[in-house]
């Protein structure tokens, strides 16, 4: 079941943002439910539309499209957005809209033609706010199995890519990932690759033991590994993500994945079919480094021996990691993406603190990853048979993606066609020569552009992986 009801989005006249965005319904799949079925919050039962069925989880979500005077009718590629344990909305009410944050990614990601969606996991399942803190644990007001990144909210990426596929107007070949913290682990978790498995899966769950202190019975609270479900997998009839931009993210996932910090092949990997990019900063808690101030930085390090581990298992499968890169900013700390993004006359000043410039980093790589992975490049050869001295080769350049136009003749050796060109997102024209009398064929080839880590002034703003004892 589907059901839409469009709510306007407060913008000021002279915002660019998208004038409004729909409020979507769309049920857990019933192999998904859990048991009992949690009740929605009163905020959300109250929404018109929704349909409050105690024997249905139905997921909510916000959908921001992009201008079609600009952008056409579609379909779009499309970007599904994870929020972190804050949650979705403004100061934790649904009347107030989504946060700044998630309004500023909707209207830098429609802006370029996505199109977006934000499923609220907190309100369909009665948590109201914000949901940090919790863990596998005793008590219900700290427990996370309600709405676990490990086993439980990945089901709303299975949902959301189902509801997904009942829009004409969504790329179904073409969907990225974007998440944050809380959402950025339910993402891991939903992109494990097949070859992983450690079944039977546990976490390590803090719970009442009694135990005899001078000859008295004492409860006090130890931890226990205690079995869970295993990792949910997206079905083979739905769409599989191809790129994930992955924020700030826990990698201990309390035991879930093995021991955390140790590094061994089997333990994780994402899934190949998807291109990871990871960020976080050294003062990140979520890093745990023991003293940001000291080469090597010492801690627990478990997003590094995360990457690693997968690196290991990519190994043993004669692939590529996933993990293409996994950025960690100089003394960006946890949220940076809360931050602000300063005016370029302020970029790489004292204006500009970690927090900022590591925002505006981390963006420039995710929109510039979901461009190579979700934006095909294709070329259009323009001939004109009565004009015999110039031939036409035109596509669209996304920005920080390099160009090279390649041509055979007998498909087997492809020669380059003039330098390599940068995109700007805007039309990118070749101009040759006819290709005489045989058959031509044309290629382009293309990738991004690296992180910017050599650039002066970013020095010693990147931290490469030598720089940790792990």
């Amino acid at each position: 079941m589907v059901v839409l009801c469009l709510l306007a989005a407060a913008m000021s006249p002279l915002s660019a943002a998208p004038p409004s965005y729909d409020i979507v319904y769309f049920d857990l799949p019933e192999s998904l439910e859990p048991n009992p079925i949690p009740a929605p919050t009163g905020d959300l039962a109250a929404l018109p539309g929704y349909p409050n069925n105690p024997n249905q989880l139905t997921l909510s979500g916000v959908v921001y499209e992009p201008d079609p005077i600009a952008h056409g009718s579609g379909p779009y590629p499309t970007i599904i957005i994870l929020h972190g344990s804050g949650g979705l909305w403004s100061l934790d009410d649904i009347s107030n809209g989504p946060a700044n944050q998630f309004k500023d990614w909707a209207e830098a990601l429609c802006d370029r033609g996505y199109l977006c969606l934000f499923p609220d996991s907190f309100n369909p399942r009665g948590i109201p706010a914000n949901f940090g803190g919790r863990r596998p644990h005793h008590d219900p007001a700290d427990d996370d199995a309600l709405c676990s990144p490990n086993y439980e909210r990945p089901k709303d990426v299975v949902a959301a890519l189902a509801y997904l596929t009942t829009r004409i107007d969504v790329d179904e070949n073409n969907i990225g990932l974007l998440a944050f913290s809380h959402g950025a682990q339910t993402a891991l978790n939903v992109l494990v690759d097949p070859s992983v498995n450690i079944s039977p899966y546990t976490v390590n769950y803090i719970d009442l033991v009694q135990v005899m202190v001078n000859n008295q019975p004492v409860w006090v609270e130890q931890t226990v590994d205690l079995q869970v479900p295993d990792p949910i997998r997206i079905p083979d009839n739905l769409p599989f993500p191809k790129v994930y931009a992955c924020y700030y993210p826990g990698c201990g996932h309390y035991g879930y994945h093995g021991q955390a910090s140790s590094i061994a092949a089997g333990r994780y990997m994402p899934d190949r079919r998807c291109s990871v990019i990871m960020f976080h900063g050294t003062e990140d808690y979520l890093l745990d480094v023991d003293d940001t101030n000291v080469t090597p930085m010492t801690g627990n390090l478990y997003p590094i021996t995360f990457v690693e581990s997968s690196q290991l298992q990519a190994n043993a499968e004669n692939i590529d990691n996933p993990f293409y890169h996994h950025l960690i900013f100089d003394h960006a700390d946890h949220s940076f993406d809360n931050a602000t993004i300063e005016n370029m006359a302020d970029w790489n000043t004292n204006a500009e603190d970690e927090d900022e410039k590591a925002k505006r980093l981390a963006r420039d790589e995710t929109l510039k990853w979901f461009a190579y992975r979700l934006k095909p490049a294709e070329p259009n050869i323009h001939y004109d048979p009565q004009d015999n001295t110039t031939m036409d080769v035109t596509w669209h350049g996304e920005e920080s993606l390099n160009y090279q136009l390649l041509k055979t003749t007998d498909l087997s050796n492809w020669s380059d066609l003039g330098s390599e060109v940068i995109g700007a997102d805007a039309p990118v024209t070749h101009q040759m020569n006819p290709v005489g009398p045989a058959p031509a064929f044309f290629m382009l080839r293309y990738a991004p552009l690296p992180p910017p880590t050599t650039d002066p002034d970013n020095t010693g703003f990147f931290r490469p992986y030598s720089d940790f004892s792990y």
